[in-house]
């Protein structure tokens, strides 16, 4: 498909910068990082590994919804925040307002967007 998947967070001073690529590499294992004045800054092009957390923590309705909602507001690309704390441990929770460390902001950019929702987060509505 083509996906150019940006991963940014922020770093506070507080932070182990390594703790926070290791919980992006988590979920994207191909992610290459540029490291910017109190930012962390990466690029995927697979979200084979995202997708399987999602299932696996049968999340894919609550993702699907996210997923829909950023691609209303933005037709060629689907924008989104997790929480950094909960991807320490490689797992998924998305965020939608700040939190005190701040999130992991994920932009998805690639052709047929909602046809990757459609196979990463499919309706389970309609697999029952």
């Amino acid at each position: 498909m083509g996906l150019v998947i940006t991963v940014e967070a922020e770093v506070h001073p507080t932070e182990d910068i390594e703790k926070i690529k290791c919980a992006i590499l988590s979920l994207f294992p191909d992610c290459t990082f540029t490291i910017l004045a109190g930012k962390i800054v990466g690029e995927s092009h697979s979200i084979d590994t995202f997708a399987q957390i999602l299932k696996e923590e049968r999340i894919r309705d609550t993702a699907r919804s996210v997923f829909l909602s950023s691609l209303k507001k933005h037709p060629d690309e689907i924008i989104f925040g997790i929480n950094k704390q909960v991807a320490t441990v490689g797992k998924v929770s998305f965020s939608v307002e700040n939190v005190p460390l701040g999130n992991i902001i994920i932009t998805i950019k690639g052709e047929n967007l909602r046809e990757l929702i459609d196979e990463i987060a499919p309706d389970t509505r309609e697999l029952r």
